[in-house]
């Protein structure tokens, strides 16, 4: 009798434990889900601290792409004006100008360059012929804020 009630404590011991371990699978993943923060691009610029250097969801119509190998996009906002720099990163190596007028979801990391490095990103675009005149993504383009994306999907309706 003893050995019976021995086995069966061994039993519910090894499915209790079993059972752990899946729910701990299962919060490592709503863990990452949750790192994902969905704002729109007035919210990110609106307070960039918040946001910086965290993976951020962001979509919008591809108002230009860089013609000079594709290194750059910009996002307008939902009030037409608003825009901003998106670059590539993990395994996108450029932007195809086809992007442009679709509206495009890119999940990547919001970043905020230092003075320092503001000033030199300015310098360095200031010294290249871009364009003849200014654009509507112009201060975007000299902007210390940028999303260096992950992923992107296209989702125009």
């Amino acid at each position: 009798m003893q050995k019976s009630i021995l086995w069966v404590f061994i039993a519910l011991l090894a499915v209790s434990c079993n059972q752990t371990t899946k729910k701990e699978g299962l919060t490592t993943e709503a863990d990452k889900t949750e790192k994902i923060v969905t704002a729109t691009i007035n919210e990110l610029l609106a307070s960039p601290a918040d946001y910086q250097d965290k993976e951020v969801a962001i979509s919008g119509m591809v108002s230009h792409v860089c013609r000079h190998g594709g290194q750059k996009c910009f996002l307008v906002a939902e009030d037409g004006e608003t825009q901003i720099r998106i670059v590539p990163g993990g395994e996108i190596d450029e932007f195809k100008v086809e992007m442009e007028g679709s509206t495009i979801a890119f999940k990547g990391i919001f970043r905020v360059l230092n003075a320092e490095q503001t000033e030199e990103h300015v310098e360095d675009h200031e010294s290249k012929e871009h364009h003849d005149v200014e654009q509507s993504h112009s201060t975007a383009e000299k902007a210390e804020y940028f999303v260096e994306a992950i992923e992107f999907k296209d989702i125009t309706p």
